[in-house]
């Protein structure tokens, strides 16, 4: 007994109807990405300004980066690298008014490195590290001392050094006596972590209206927060 033969054949799909069913599925693709980028929840910058300086300013332990610069100088008159463990142990090295420094802040007293003897110094109490002309370098979180914010404007997600940020552009009264009483326009960027919600880059540019020439700009990187840091006096 002979069954009769099937023939089964696959439709031919042609070279436009190809290009046709391709172009449908870019199109899909794009309005998924584009529904998927716009339905993220939108930032608030108010709240997230006010969540990154609460979590900033807690932190005990952290490392930083500080360079400023005077004037339309490229040359940084201060540029420190440093480390803080708690309120009362504080190390910093790099240069300071362009001469090389190294200072230790151990509790009650405060160590300074003799550059050319390479002897190490000792003051009694913590006035150095307090002293207002040295806020910047000693304690960088000072820097986000705010009054106010009359100004603030979120710029968006950017990423740094490998970490997902949220950026804010602000313009605040700072307090800070001793910028204050030389400058009076502060323009401020900040890089917050988007996970942890704490700063770990910020920009500042002074200025004062009525002199042109009153300029000062300050970067300022941060990093290691709340991690393990062992300062100890030099022996």
């Amino acid at each position: 007994m002979k069954f009769p033969q099937l023939n089964f054949s696959m439709p031919t799909v042609n070279k436009k109807m190809f290009m046709i069913i391709a172009a449908i599925l870019v199109i899909a693709v794009a309005l998924w990405a584009a529904i998927s980028y716009h339905s993220k929840p939108a930032v608030d910058p108010d709240l997230l300004l006010q969540q990154s300086l609460s979590k900033t300013m807690a932190s005990q332990n952290y490392r930083f980066h500080i360079e400023c610069k005077l004037g339309n100088k490229q040359e940084p008159i201060s540029d420190v690298t440093g480390e803080r463990a708690g309120s009362d142990q504080i190390h910093i090295v790099g240069k300071l008014i362009n001469s090389p420094v190294e200072f230790i802040q151990y509790k009650d007293n405060t160590y300074m490195k003799d550059p050319f003897a390479g002897k190490w110094l000792t003051l009694q109490g913590n006035q150095l590290a307090q002293a207002e002309s040295f806020v910047i370098e000693f304690n960088p979180l000072a820097n986000f001392n705010f009054k106010d914010v009359p100004r603030l404007e979120y710029l968006g997600s950017e990423e740094l050094d490998g970490r997902e940020t949220e950026v804010l552009e602000l313009v605040p009264n700072i307090d800070m006596p001793f910028l204050e009483n030389q400058f009076n326009v502060f323009k401020y960027k900040l890089w917050i972590d988007s996970s942890d919600q704490r700063i770990y880059k910020a920009t500042i540019n002074a200025s004062h209206s009525a002199n042109a020439n009153s300029l000062m700009e300050i970067n300022i990187k941060l990093w290691d927060y709340d991690q393990e840091i062992n300062i100890q006096p030099p022996v």
